[in-house]
């Protein structure tokens, strides 16, 4: 009788590695042995990086791969990244996901400005083609360019292809609010103005969620004049004015910059279930105007919203919740998608996040990085968010 030895990828689907490594190739090896705990990948597998834009990104990737091969590499810079066991305000973090029974389909492309819904259909279908066979649960990850002109593109390309059937989850890249320059990876290649589509099929069902835990504080208004990612007119005020009258505190002339001060108040557009959609508002524009990382339509509602580390919390809890009632079993592992403009209101309790969605999902290996704005897409055809959480769990 031939003895059979259980390895850890048998009883385990994957997990999470860090490094805070000064020298960026180091940095990457060490999150990326982290993640594989051991194991030996193989090129059916998965490796995911969310690395400071600080480091030497060439040599952080290429030590990644080398640690990760024959496994495909893929992820995209942060503003700070994370695991349920680590804070990482420098540092990398990385995933690993094992493959047996799961197909993957990497597709990594510079995105196109004069069709960014056109670019990621064609991407997303690429990735589909290149996961192979056709299961019973698929999921689209997509992580992007953080200055892409307007993210809400991506979401609608990539309903072209996923349809209400198919969830829809990621984040926008960072590079620690400087907004000069973030990066993607993915098919050996590093690019600064592209995206990078995953396509997961599965046997097992996977779970989608986003929560935010913001409430109402303004009064409603209304776009009543807009161009792309730009607000002009707001009840037929100068945007802005019509902003700071509603957020219930004067901007400051201080060391911030206007778009962090405005994190504490996006504004919040009602959505079908009920609850609210949420825009970042970025930077001013001339003429009174303030633009937002994501456009918003004219004729739309809008409301300024508030919160406070309690309430964060607990619609990261919500999150958590509702991904677990969609699954069938145990969670295995939790990538998680949280916006940058959370962390000063929860502040030191900013670990809490992660691991309340960990303990909530039953203590499952959870990790991921603070984005620069938040995909996911459960039912109906939107997509894209701010100051939210949002879950992938297998």
């Amino acid at each position: 009788m031939s003895l059979q030895i259980e390895t850890a990828q048998d009883t385990r689907l994957g997990g999470f590695g860090h490094s805070t490594a000064q020298d960026a190739a180091t940095a990457g090896r060490e999150a990326v042995r982290g993640a594989l705990a051991g194991r030996l990948p193989a090129a059916g597998d998965l490796v995911i990086i969310f690395p400071s834009a600080s480091y030497d990104v060439e040599a952080l990737h290429t030590a990644a791969m080398q640690e990760a091969g024959p496994a495909p590499v893929v992820g995209c810079t942060t503003v700070g990244a994370f695991t349920d066991g680590a804070q990482l305000r420098l540092g990398c973090v990385a995933a690993y996901i094992g493959g047996a029974g799961i197909g993957f389909g990497v597709c990594h492309v510079e995105r196109d400005d004069a069709d960014i819904a056109g670019s990621t259909r064609r991407a997303a279908e690429t990735a589909r083609e290149r996961a192979g066979e056709e299961l019973d649960h698929s999921v689209l990850m997509l992580l992007c360019d953080g200055l892409t002109p307007d993210q809400r593109e991506m979401a609608r390309g990539a309903y072209e292809v996923t349809s209400a059937l198919i969830p829809l989850v990621g984040g926008a890249a960072g590079d620690d609010l400087n907004w000069q320059a973030t990066y993607t990876f993915g098919e050996g290649r590093i690019l600064s103005n592209g995206f990078v589509t995953v396509w997961i099929n599965s046997p097992r069902p996977m779970a989608v969620s986003v929560d935010h835990g913001w409430r109402p504080f303004g009064k409603p208004m209304l776009v009543t004049r807009a161009e792309g990612n730009t607000i002009f007119e707001l009840d037929g005020r100068p945007a802005l004015e019509a902003y700071v009258s509603e957020r219930g505190a004067a901007l400051k002339e201080d060391a911030r910059s206007f778009g962090e001060q405005c994190m504490e108040r996006p504004l919040g557009l009602p959505n079908a279930f009920g609850r609210y959609d949420l825009r970042q508002v970025h930077e001013t524009a001339p003429g009174g105007g303030i633009v937002l990382t994501t456009g918003v339509p004219e004729q739309t509602v809008v409301q300024v919203m508030a919160g406070d580390g309690d309430q964060l919390l607990e619609g990261a809890r919500r999150a958590a919740e509702s991904a677990r009632d969609q699954l069938e079993g145990q969670a295995r592992l939790a990538l998680v998608f949280s916006c940058c403009t959370r962390a000063p209101l929860l502040g030191d309790r900013l670990a809490e996040e992660v691991e309340l969605i960990s303990s909530t999902l039953g203590g499952v290996a959870a990790g991921g990085f603070y984005t620069c704005g938040e995909f996911a897409r459960v039912t109906g055809s939107t997509g894209i968010h701010n100051s939210s959480v949002a879950i992938l769990v297998l």
